[in-house]
């Protein structure tokens, strides 16, 4: 195969200065070509502040910018209902509340073009001292986790919890998704690497959110543990959707 075009999907809630920004990053830096669309998905439950750059940014680029209102729940829903949408030969997850630093967006572009088969994603834990305002027992935890799976899943990957990456779409549109939850995050790395699909990394400082509230907890990482020894037991057929 070869890269065609890219559908960059990015999900907002309540974020306003940040998502502008990182649209017009992507304008500045990627050629029009290589983009097939930039995909702003929203919940029903989205603020008005940020409905109100979303239609600022739509009404600025009609021809780019595209908004779906999610049908199913949760931010799973939100990365389902975008893979069911895009059409491009490559799709990319990112966010609005810009959680790495936005240079990898074109990086990203540049390595699906020179290796178009595979998945090209972000890790924290490639170069030193990349996490910003992070917390030491947060990193810590975090640290202690990618070693756990990295274990369990006789990997050589070094961040498995940040599904920001660029994919062929037809990849995902043939993985079974389980959660509609934050454990979605972990099933966007773990299914297309334990299904054999070649998954590259590439460094990116870790960014603290300036804007809008975090919508992880507690509960959400037990899922994040669930979902990670569920997709290592199961049999590697019931990863794939039925169709």
């Amino acid at each position: 195969m070869k890269f065609e075009s890219v559908t960059i999907v990015i999900s907002a809630t309540d974020e306003t200065i940040s998502l502008k920004k990182t649209v017009n990053y992507i304008f500045d830096t990627c050629s029009v070509k290589d983009v097939g669309c930039i995909l702003i998905v929203v919940p029903e439950t989205v603020t008005d502040e940020c409905s109100e750059i979303i239609k600022e940014l739509y009404d600025d680029n009609p021809d780019v910018i595209k908004i779906l209102v999610q049908s199913r729940a949760d931010i799973g829903g939100a990365l389902q209902d975008a893979v069911d949408y895009t059409e491009t030969s490559h799709i990319m997850f990112f966010s609005a509340d810009i959680p790495v630093e936005l240079e990898v967006i074109p990086t990203f572009i540049k390595k699906a073009k020179e290796e178009p088969e595979h998945i090209w994603k972000v890790s924290r834990w490639l170069r030193k001292k990349s996490f910003s305002e992070y917390g030491c027992i947060k990193l810590f935890l975090n640290k202690i986790g990618q070693i756990f799976i990295k274990k369990l899943y006789n990997s050589q990957l070094t961040d498995y919890t940040t599904p920001i990456l660029i994919s062929p779409t037809r990849i995902y549109k043939m993985i079974k998704f389980s959660d509609l939850g934050f454990s979605c995050l972990v099933e966007a790395v773990l299914i297309p690497y334990r299904l054999g699909f070649r998954i590259n990394e590439i460094p990116a400082r870790c960014l603290a959110r300036k804007e809008g509230k975090s919508k992880n907890s507690m509960k959400n990482i037990v899922a994040y543990l669930k979902a990670i020894i569920r997709i290592r037991l199961v049999k590697k057929n019931t990863l794939f959707k039925e169709n």
